[in-house]
């Protein structure tokens, strides 16, 4: 169903009989059951308001796209998740998608239903949890729910359940709960219950976890009067603020877990008393957002990324789901929740005008930017001392995305994504194009922790709309994934991909010619259960042997080029290829356009050499930022290393965020 069509059914209340559109916060929630008096009689109260200078100003007509996108998800979630039951989803975490859709219940659905079930005895209440009077203080992706519920919706709980919530966070954060020895504690092993960490609260440390932990804690601490644990958190989070506007996010443009470090972020926005701390909220949402804009595109999410699990496009993974509730911009509506929507239906909280305009690619066009990328524990530690890890180019075209890491895809046991590709497309939005040097289709983003699945180390070198992949082992084995509504065509050793409105050409180094293979499509889409890749297709290409293969890849679209045939002729044409150094490392492509690169292949990734057009690339001076445009003096994003200050330019606005050596941060519009 169209994304028009079903927000113009939830507002007229004919999604699967539903109720008509959530009412907003504050109005009094109507019921039909006399029993449900307590439900009738109160709402939930709004978040606490922020200050001007913490409200980035949206126009009229985006908040009401914003509102009917927000009723539509309401309904939806309520349609396709039931209430009745998902309160006894308790286990550990499995809260983490039963409590958002409860609370999507309590604005759109089944009301009294959600609001038992979000009252009903933990699971573990008494083996894990009765040091704090039942309730679950533990798991991450728990807490941030918790925290919701709490604040946002206490006033329909129970009063007694309410008071239960509160005592129990007054006993969690009477000292710091990380590593405070619980009495469940077995002994060290797998597992992350404190029978096996021996903890008050969850020790994992992967970015949207430390999110959810700390700003939880803190604001349970805030809330309950536990100042010595308030103060501790509150460091913690001014700390990481401050890295954050110095090295950018360590878990960095995940399209699986970027989404989930906006609930925890948007909780502190929304309840946080203390003004400094809501200030860096505010600043921690905004870089959050801004550096998702990047790589969001009518609804997809691009590469290269940080953890990045093998999703196809559009609406793959929460980056692609979460950002697409504040920039929409795509003709399809997303029925995959991660049952975090609801933080961002109730969060008074909007990015900045700026950042919405780069996420719709209100910018000039083409354009391209340099960006660098920390080490994975970097911000959550604080680490300011060291380098960066990873150089990115990413090209923005008027139909298409192109990013590339220098060195590639990570290989063995890891999850970095080092090549990417979206193109537009009228019914869809955008897809995604992905491609690894490996056997196995199901791991075209990354490896996700599995040996074998990358052949081995490689890099990629960019110029623009043309790039070039090489890969050590000469007999490497490589797979393109990509929707079958693409068009492959083989010309004169080149393989053609013809989208809606954009063209590439492959065109092999020491490699056989990148066709379809029917055996791989079948395996990746399968058969039975609807499989996340169906209406996909699988090309494949094999290394002919030596030390090196690999690809080169030119993209093409109007007003360049008439059309595709147009591009077809000039690629066959003009475009030239030499790999008559490969054996050292060595190769070069020029494409129909006249773009040229040139790589030589690095032990590492900063040590490959690359020619753009003739001149050779500065990684050195590429790590000096963060963020800074390819040409000078058009800026879209820029962002020095280590200069703790993030500007935003897009569709004619100007957003400008600063953040001091102590946390406190400032905004500025133009």
């Amino acid at each position: 169903m169209g994304i028009k069509k079903l927000m113009a059914q939830a507002a007229a209340g004919l999604v699967a009989g539903l109720p008509l559109a959530a009412p907003p916060l504050g109005a009094p929630v109507a019921t039909t059951d006399a029993r449900a008096s307590a439900v009738r009689d109160r709402a939930p109260r709004a978040a606490l308001p922020a200050e001007g200078r913490l409200r980035n100003p949206w126009p009229a007509e985006w908040e009401k796209e914003f509102q009917e996108r927000r009723n539509a998800i309401l309904q939806a979630q309520c349609r396709l998740n039931k209430a009745q039951g998902l309160g006894g989803r308790t286990y550990f975490e499995n809260e983490k998608r039963a409590y958002g859709y409860l609370m999507a219940h309590l604005l759109a659905g089944d009301r009294e239903t959600a609001l038992k079930e979000l009252q009903r005895e933990d699971a573990q209440a008494d083996a894990w949890h009765r040091h704090t009077r039942g309730i679950d203080y533990y798991a991450c992706f728990t807490l941030k729910h918790q925290v919701r519920k709490y604040f946002l919706f206490g006033d329909l709980l129970e009063p007694a359940y309410k008071q239960r919530m509160f005592e129990g966070a007054k006993l969690w954060t009477e000292q710091d709960p990380l590593r405070r020895p619980h009495y469940a504690f077995v002994a060290s092993g797998p597992g992350w219950g404190p029978d096996a960490k021996n903890s008050w609260v969850d020790v994992r440390t992967t970015e949207n976890l430390f999110l959810m932990r700390v700003t939880s804690v803190y604001l349970m601490a805030e809330e309950t009067g536990n100042e010595a644990t308030r103060r501790l958190y509150k460091n913690t989070l001014l700390t990481y603020a401050r890295t954050l506007y110095r090295v950018g996010m360590g878990e960095w443009d995940s399209e699986n877990y970027h989404g989930h470090s906006i609930p925890p972020l948007l909780n502190l926005y929304d309840f946080a008393k203390d003004p400094e701390v809501k200030a860096a909220a505010k600043a921690c949402l905004d870089y959050v957002t801004a550096i998702g804009a990047v790589k969001y595109y009518r609804g997809a999410f691009n590469g290269p990324t940080r953890r990045d699990y093998n999703h196809p496009q559009p609406f793959g993974g929460s980056a692609a789901r979460m950002l697409w509730v504040y920039f929409g911009d795509t003709p399809r509506m997303n029925l995959d929740f991660e049952a975090d929507e609801v933080h961002v239906l109730t969060s008074s909280y909007r990015p900045p005008a700026a950042v919405v305009h780069l996420a719709r690619k209100d910018f000039p066009r083409p354009a391209e930017i340099f960006a660098s990328k920390p080490h994975y524990s970097a911000s959550t530690t604080g680490d300011l001392k060291s380098p960066p890890e990873h150089l990115e180019t990413h090209y923005f075209g008027r139909t298409f995305q192109m990013g590339s890491l220098a060195g590639g895809s990570s290989t063995g046991k890891s999850d970095v994504n080092g090549f990417k590709i979206l193109v537009a497309d009228e019914r869809s939005g955008a897809l995604a194009i992905q491609a690894i040097p490996g056997p196995d289709p199901e791991y075209v983003g990354s490896a996700k922790y599995t040996e074998g699945k990358v052949a081995g180390p490689n890099r990629v070198a960019q110029n623009r709309d043309v790039a070039l992949w090489l890969v050590e082992g000469g007999e490497a084995p490589w797979v393109w994934v990509l929707p079958e509504s693409l068009q492959v065509e083989s010309r004169q050793g080149v393989t053609f991909l013809r989208a809606d409105r954009t063209w590439l050409a492959l065109h092999p180094l020491n490699l056989s010619l990148p066709a379809v293979n029917e055996a791989l499509t079948k395996k990746l889409v399968g058969s039975g259960a609807k499989s996340e890749w169906e209406a996909h297709q699988v090309l494949s290409a094999q290394g002919r042997g030596g030390k090196y293969c690999g690809i080169a890849v030119e993209i093409g679209e109007a007003p360049a080029y008439a059309d595709y045939h147009a591009f077809q002729r000039a690629v066959l044409g003009r475009s030239r290829t030499d790999a008559s150094g490969l054996a050292e490392g060595v190769a070069q492509h020029t494409a129909a356009n006249g773009r040229a690169i040139k790589i030589r292949f690095g032990a590492a990734p900063a040590a490959s050499e690359v020619w753009r057009d003739g001149r050779r690339h500065d990684w050195e001076e590429h790590g000096r930022h963060l963020f800074r445009s390819a040409d000078s003096g058009a800026e879209i994003l820029l962002q020095a290393w280590l200069g703790g200050k993030l500007n935003v330019r897009a569709g004619g606005k100007q957003f400008t965020c600063e953040v001091d050596g102590q946390g406190m941060a400032t905004f500025r519009y133009e």
